[in-house]
C-alpha cells in the first residue's frame, strides 16, 4: 500500500502490513531486519525476542505471508542473514538458528558468541548486527544508563562499546568505546564504521560517528581507559529539536536502481522518523558533513535500513517503544524509487570561500544567486556530565540562544548545479542549518533545507 511520496514523486514509501493479530498474541516490535538470497523472504526479529518471516515480497506487495520461525529469545534487536542462515544479537548473546528439517520452524538455537558481559541495568541494550565483507560481525552495546536517563549504573567491561566478532564466533573484539545508547550502526562494503548515540550524560545531542579503530566517542563513563583518550568530535551533531532526539541505523546505498544516490550513506532518526543522505568531507584526520531529509512518512519509527538484493529498494523496519514519534508500535516500509528526475541537495563542502551545496538538477541561475532564497542559523552545544545540552551562541558561547547567518552573497558554478554561499564570520559550528527556496533550471520547485556540522575550514 502506497502511503506516501516525494514532492517531485522521485520516492514513494510502501507499507507492509505486520502480524500485529496473531495466535500467540505476541507483541510485535520489529528491531532488525534482512532478506533471504532470492529478495523474496525477510526475517525480522523483534524486543519481545520472536523472530518473524514474511514471505511474497515483490513488486506489488499484495501476496503477504507471515510465519512465526523462533522465539523466546532475550531482546532481540539485531538481526542478519548470511548464506540464508539467521543470526540474531540480543542481551544475552548471538545466536544462530537451524531450520533441521526444513519446516519452516527454527530446530536449534545456537549460542554463536557470548564473550560479551551484561548486567542487570535495564538500558544496557545489544543494538543491532551487521557483517563486513570478510564476513566479521559488529554490534553495539548500551551503556546502563539510569532511570530518567542521566548517569550510570554498575558499568561492566564491554558497556557502550562496539564491538566485532569473528566469522566463526570465536573470537570477540572491541572496536571503539564511549557511548551511551548507539541504537544502530553501519557498514560500508570497504568495511567503514558508523554509529548514532542518543543524547544524554556527554552527549550533548545526537551525533554521527565515522569510526575508527581504537576511537573513543565521547562518554567519559563508558571509556574503559585511564586516562580517557582525547574526543575528537563526530561527522556532525544533529538538531536534536528537528532532526533526530534517538537515533537509528544506517546503510550505504549498494545499488544503482535507487535514483542518484550509489555509494551514498543514510541515516535514520528512530525519534523523527526520519530517513536522511549524509553528505560527507574530510579535513585532514576530521569528518565532517550534513543531512538532507527525504520527506517521506513512515508507518512507524525509522530504525533499521536494509537494501534488497532483488528489486534494489529500500526497506526499513521500527518499532515504537521508547521516545519517538512513530505513530504505530511496528512497521516495515519499502522507501522505492520510481524513475522519475530527483530534485534535492546531494552533497554539500565547506572551504574559506564559503558553503557548497551541490543539487541533483541545474538550478534557475536568477533564483539560485538571489540570497534572499537562502536563510539559516548555527549554534553549538557543551558537552558536559550532564544530561544532553541547552544551545549556545557560537559567536558567544556564553550565551544561549541560536544565531542567525548573515549570507552575504550566492555564486551558481558553471554547470548550474552547485551553489556557492558566501557566510559572514563563517567559523566552525556543531549545527548549521540552511534553508532554501529555489527553483530548478525547468521550474519545478526545491523547498527544502539542510543540517551541518563544521568542524574545521580548510
Amino acid at each position: 500500500m502506497e502511503t506516501s511520496g516525494t514532492p517531485d514523486g522521485a520516492y514513494v514509501t510502501d507499507s507492509l502490513t505486520p502480524p500485529i493479530d496473531n495466535p500467540w498474541r505476541r507483541h510485535v516490535r520489529f528491531g532488525g531486519l534482512d532478506f533471504f538470497s532470492d529478495g523474496k523472504r525477510a526475517a525480522l526479529c523483534t524486543w519481545d525476542g520472536d523472530i518473524w518471516i514474511v514471505s511474497g515480497i515483490d513488486d506489488r506487495l499484495e501476496n503477504l505471508k507471515w510465519r512465526r520461525f523462533a522465539s523466546g529469545m532475550y531482546e532481540t534487536l539485531g538481526l542478519k542473514i548470511v548464506d540464508d542462515v539467521i543470526y540474531t544479537s540480543g542481551r544475552d548473546q548471538l545466536t544462530r538458528y537451524d531450520d533441521l528439517n526444513n519446516d519452516g520452524e527454527a530446530d536449534y538455537y545456537e549460542n554463536f558468541c557470548n564473550r560479551y558481559t551484561s548486567t542487570e541495568g535495564f538500558h544496557e541494550f545489544v543494538f543491532d548486527l551487521q557483517t563486513d565483507k570478510d564476513g566479521n560481525f559488529y554490534f553495539a552495546k548500551a551503556g546502563p544508563v539510569n532511570p530518567g536517563g542521566a548517569g550510570f549504573q554498575r558499568i561492566a567491561a564491554n558497556a557502550g562499546t562496539l564491538m566485532k566478532v569473528s566469522k566463526d564466533g570465536k573470537k570477540l573484539e572491541v572496536i571503539a568505546t564511549g557511548f551511551r545508547a548507539p541504537n544502530g550502526i553501519g557498514v560500508s562494503p570497504t568495511g567503514q564504521l558508523t554509529t548514532g548515540d542518543n543524547q544524554g550524560t556527554w552527549v550533548p545531542t545526537d551525533p554521527l560517528n565515522w569510526i575508527r579503530p581504537g576511537g573513543f566517542y565521547g562518554v567519559v563513563d563508558t571509556a574503559h581507559r585511564d586516562p580517557v583518550p582525547e574526543f575528537k568530535p563526530p561527522l556532525m551533531w544533529f538538531a536534536y529539536r528537528e532532526y533526530d532526539n534517538s537515533t537509528g541505523g544506517q546503510v550505504w546505498v549498494t545499488t544503482d536502481q535507487w535514483g542518484p544516490f550509489k555509494g551514498e550513506l543514510l541515516y535514520t532518526s528512530y525519534g523523527k522518523c526520519a530517513l536522511y543522505l549524509i553528505m560527507k568531507q574530510e579535513v585532514c584526520d576530521l569528518m565532517q558533513g550534513g543531512a538532507v531529509k527525504f520527506p517521506v512518512r513512515f508507518s512507524s519509527s525509522a530504525m533499521r535500513p536494509r537494501f534488497n538484493p532483488r528489486d534494489g529498494q529500500l526497506y526499513i523496519a521500527g518499532l515504537q517503544g521508547w521516545q519517538t514519534e512513530a505513530a504505530r508500535i511496528t512497521g516495515l516500509d519499502r522507501v522505492r524509487y520510481t524513475g522519475k528526475p530527483v530534485y534535492m541537495a546531494r552533497d554539500l563542502k565547506v572551504d574559506k570561500a564559503g558553503v557548497h551545496i551541490t543539487f541533483t538538477q541545474p538550478l534557475d541561475p536568477k533564483e539560485a544567486v538571489d540570497p534572499q532564497n537562502y536563510s539559516g542559523r548555527r549554534w553549538n552545544n557543551h558537552r558536559t556530565s550532564s544530561y544532553g545540552s541547552d544551545d549556545y551562541s557560537v559567536a558567544d558561547d556564553n550565551r544561549k540562544g541560536r544565531d542567525h547567518l548573515n549570507i552575504t552573497g550566492a555564486r551558481l558554478s558553471p554547470d548550474g548545479k552547485t551553489v556557492t554561499l558566501s557566510i559572514a564570520d563563517l567559523r566552525p559550528a556543531m549545527v548549521e542549518i540552511i534553508k532554501f527556496s529555489l527553483k530548478a533550471k525547468d521550474g519545478t520547485p526545491i523547498n527544502s533545507e539542510i543540517q551541518h556540522t563544521i568542524n574545521a575550514i580548510p
